[in-house]
C-alpha cells in the first residue's frame, strides 16, 4: 500500500497554437477558473494552488464534495471554476469572490491516488475511468467530472470556439502523470481565450 503524500507538483500543459485531431489523444474543454489539487482523506478535504499555496480557506463550501465522492482517500487534480446560470465559466467573479449569481464548483480531470494506490504510472484513460467511478453521476453538484472525447479535437475546439469559451487541452491517452511542464497535454486557446490572456496580463503589470 502506497502512502498519500502531502505534496504534488501539477502536471502542466504546454501552449500549442493549432487544434488538431489524432486517435490516440483524448481532447478536454480548458475550464477558466485555478488550478488546484484536491487532497480528501477521512472525509477532510485540501486543496492546493499549482504555486503550493492553500485554497481550502478561499472556498469553504467546496468542503462539501468529500461526502459525494467514493473514496476514504485520493488526490485529484482538477479546476475551480465558478459557472453562471448557463453553465458558462465567469472568472472575474471567481478572482473577486463578489456575489454575481456565479456557483462555485471542482471540476475534478485526473486521479492521482486512490485508496492507498499510486496511479501516477498507469494511462490517462485508466486514470480518468477510475475517476468517473468515485464521483457523482449528476452534473448538478460541487464536484464534477470533466468529460472528454477521443480523437475529435478540431470538432471539440469548433464547439469550444461557437460558445465563446476558453479553450481546448489535448492529452495523449497514454500518458502518466508526470510533475511540471510536459508536451504529452497540449492546451490550444480560442480566439475569446487568447484575448483573455493578454486582457489579464495587461492588467496584472498595471
Amino acid at each position: 500500500m502506497a502512502q498519500m503524500p502531502s505534496v504534488v507538483e501539477p502536471m502542466q500543459p504546454t501552449l500549442a497554437k493549432q487544434p488538431f485531431s489524432h486517435p490516440e489523444w483524448l481532447f478536454e474543454p480548458k475550464w477558466d477558473g485555478f488550478r488546484a489539487i484536491c487532497f480528501l482523506q477521512e472525509g477532510r478535504v485540501r486543496f492546493v494552488s499549482r504555486n503550493r499555496k492553500s485554497l481550502t480557506e478561499k472556498f469553504p463550501h467546496l468542503q462539501r464534495i468529500a461526502k459525494p465522492v467514493k473514496a476514504e482517500a485520493a488526490i485529484l487534480d482538477g479546476e475551480i471554476c465558478a459557472l453562471d446560470q448557463d453553465g458558462v465559466p465567469c472568472f472575474d467573479a471567481l478572482r473577486t469572490k463578489k456575489s454575481t449569481g456565479c456557483e462555485v464548483v471542482f471540476y475534478a480531470f485526473d486521479l492521482l491516488y486512490l485508496n492507498g494506490e499510486d496511479l501516477s504510472q498507469k494511462p490517462l484513460v485508466s486514470r480518468k475511468a477510475l475517476l468517473k467511478r468515485i464521483l457523482p453521476r449528476h452534473d448538478t453538484g460541487r464536484v464534477r467530472y470533466t468529460e472528454h472525447i477521443i480523437g475529435e479535437g478540431e470538432h471539440l475546439f469548433a464547439e469550444l470556439e461557437r460558445r465563446q469559451l476558453e479553450g481546448v487541452v489535448a492529452k495523449r491517452c497514454d500518458s502518466i502523470y508526470a510533475s511540471g511542464r510536459t508536451r504529452a497535454w497540449l492546451k490550444i486557446k480560442t480566439t475569446v481565450g487568447r484575448d483573455e490572456m493578454r486582457r489579464r496580463s495587461e492588467a496584472w503589470q498595471r
